[in-house]
């Protein structure tokens, strides 16, 4: 008896099709790490953001002394909106209704005898029209004469 051998090269169409579908899952699996990397960071960037302008508002208040600041027993908060587009700051003193803007609000608070200054900067980034703001940032120091 001969036995006959079948000459086996290249793949078959079912085999074509499961190589394809693996590969297809690959990329699809790297491609969704690559969406997910990019919105990480997006958020590590606005967070960077949020605290660069609080130490800049913070930086900007050190400069006075207590009672320059603010007066004795007495407490002052202003909030102001920033957005940032073109990687310069837009400021305004009313919320824009932009897609993405920090707000900044700082809290002067003077001590009784005027000696002594509270000052507490918080950024708060997120997105205006649906009012949530996602996180924020608080920097505080104290300023005395």
């Amino acid at each position: 008896m001969k036995q006959q051998h079948e000459n086996k090269r290249g793949f078959s169409l079912v085999e074509a099709l499961i190589a394809m579908a693996i590969i297809a899952f690959v990329i699809v699996t790297i491609l969704g790490g690559f969406s997910q990397q990019q919105v990480a960071t997006r958020k590590t960037a606005s967070k960077n953001t949020a605290l660069i302008l609080a130490e800049m508002r913070l930086e900007e208040l050190l400069k006075f002394t207590a009672a320059q600041l603010v007066a004795a027993g007495t407490t002052q908060v202003t909030t102001d909106y920033i957005i940032s587009r073109n990687n310069t700051f837009e400021y305004y003193n009313d919320d824009q209704n932009d897609m993405d803007e920090y707000r900044r609000t700082t809290r002067l608070q003077g001590d009784l005898l005027g000696d002594v200054a509270t000052v507490q900067v918080m950024v708060e980034y997120g997105r205006a029209k649906t009012g949530d703001y996602s996180y924020r940032v608080v920097l505080g120091t104290r300023r005395s004469l």
